[in-house]
């Protein structure tokens, strides 16, 4: 059986439980890993025993959140576009989709730079950096503006790779940046003493890894063609990248603009709190993470059956995903409740910052249960290339929901009203998304047809 044989296969006929863990496993232990290299990130930054640099490296985190969500414009808008070519076995097209992606992805990341390294100081008052915690701000995020092209081009072609049932190789890739940066990063922070900069290009350099692993896949053994003619220029293939791009894009980009909300009113608690906040941020997003690496990497199962118009494999890989998602945060619930304390006392010796940090990743983890069905649902959305029903989910768990009742519920209840309110965003999300989702699958003209 040939690659491009066994890589359908898993997609259109494998069982459907066998198939998710083919897909998800992979790209659950490289998100795993990139927890862990964020987390040793905030180790070594958190060895400095400056909280002024812990804080900081919270206040930059929004903004590498929003160089991702660009790259999760084009890598998930692609990533939509070639599985249901694939299902529909149009393997000149999706080749041509994903050539036009990497033009883009080289345009987005040189206009990126152009505007942040141009606008630094503005840019690190606006997120919400203040005071002492300004001047490492600004030395964290300098390396991070003008690498924007590794950042988003590491995130988007590793994504895209996956579209096609690389997700060995996709894991491989993110494996090989995060190890890069674990090593560089005490080099960078103490031996060459650039402190939190150092952290900063030790990151710049490992998505370099990253990205050029992902190419060599490209031009080596995927299963799609690369080629730089004018047939990749269409509209349609401009269209079907951004209608769905953008929807996904705009929940990461909403993420990264409520980060910068949530910091500028931490700030008003002092820096302990601030830097309460990174550290719980970093431990909680292994949560987050790994539900979105379930359904990311069940996102091509979803977009090849649904154009393969396969319904019956299709619902059953929803429903699998989905008893799996609550499963996983069960159990990583439980993880936090128990060794919150242990945890946050490995990345600071602080007292104040300890204490504080267990109460608040108690409070960002007690939805954990339920945060796999709003990944799931949005996901599933994208695949289908449902534009609108994503964009609904996308704004609404982040723009609609968030942001207000950041603002309210701290006004309302203070400090406790800032930190739960995640959590209440997630059961209304998954109320929403759950009834959107159904109401797709019940009335879609193509599962019809």
């Amino acid at each position: 059986m040939t690659e491009h044989d066994s890589r359908i296969r898993v997609l259109a006929e494998e069982p459907v439980l066998k198939a998710i863990m083919t897909m998800a496993i992979p790209v659950m232990l490289g998100m795993f890993v990139q927890v862990f290299y964020n987390m040793v990130d905030t180790f070594f930054i958190g060895k400095l025993n400056d909280v002024d640099q812990l804080a900081a490296a919270s206040i930059g985190f929004p903004f590498f959140m929003l160089m991702m969500a660009i790259g999760g414009v084009l890598g998930v808008g692609t990533s939509s576009v070639v599985s249901r070519y694939l299902g529909m076995k149009k393997m000149k097209e999706a080749g041509e989709a994903v050539s036009l992606s990497l033009i883009l992805i080289l345009a987005a990341g040189i206009i990126v730079t152009a505007i942040t390294a141009s606008a630094i100081d503005p840019v690190v008052a606006m997120i919400g950096a203040k005071g002492s915690v300004a001047g490492p701000t600004k030395d964290y995020l300098l390396p991070l503006m003008i690498s924007s092209i590794v950042i988003i081009g590491n995130f988007a072609v590793g994504i895209i790779l996956r579209s096609e049932g690389a997700a060995m190789q996709a894991m491989t890739g993110m494996m090989v940046g995060t190890v890069v940066n674990i090593v560089l990063d005490p080099v960078m922070i103490f031996v060459f003493d650039m402190k939190i900069a150092g952290a900063a290009w030790a990151t710049v350099i490992g998505n370099l890894a990253g990205l050029i692993y992902y190419l060599s896949c490209y031009f080596g053994k995927s299963i799609i063609k690369i080629k730089f003619t004018r047939n990749i220029f269409r509209l349609d293939y401009f269209r079907e990248i951004l209608s769905i791009g953008i929807p996904s894009g705009l929940n990461q980009a909403l993420m990264s603009v409520a980060g910068i909300f949530l910091n500028n009113l931490a700030a008003g608690y002092g820096p302990v709190i601030l830097a309460a906040m990174g550290v719980s941020q970093r431990l909680s997003s292994l949560i987050i993470l790994l539900l979105i690496g379930l359904a990311t990497g069940c996102q091509p199962l979803y977009g090849y059956n649904y154009g393969a118009k396969n319904k019956k494999r299709l619902i059953s890989i929803l429903k699998t995903s989905m008893t799996l998602g609550v499963g996983i945060g069960s159990v990583l619930l439980a993880v936090f409740t128990i060794f919150g304390k242990p945890a946050i006392a490995v990345f600071t010796s602080i007292p104040e910052v300890v204490a504080e940090g267990v109460f608040i990743l108690r409070a960002m983890t007690i939805a954990a249960p339920i945060i796999g069905i709003n990944m799931i649902c949005m996901n599933s959305l994208q695949a289908f290339g449902k534009a609108m029903p994503s964009l609904i989910i996308s704004a609404g768990r982040q723009g609609l929901f968030y942001i207000p009742l950041l603002f309210t519920l701290n006004a309302l209840f203070g400090y406790h009203g800032l930190v739960f309110t995640q959590a209440i965003v997630e059961v209304l999300t998954a109320i929403a998304a759950s009834l959107m989702l159904r109401h797709v699958l019940r009335t879609d003209e193509h599962l019809r047809a």
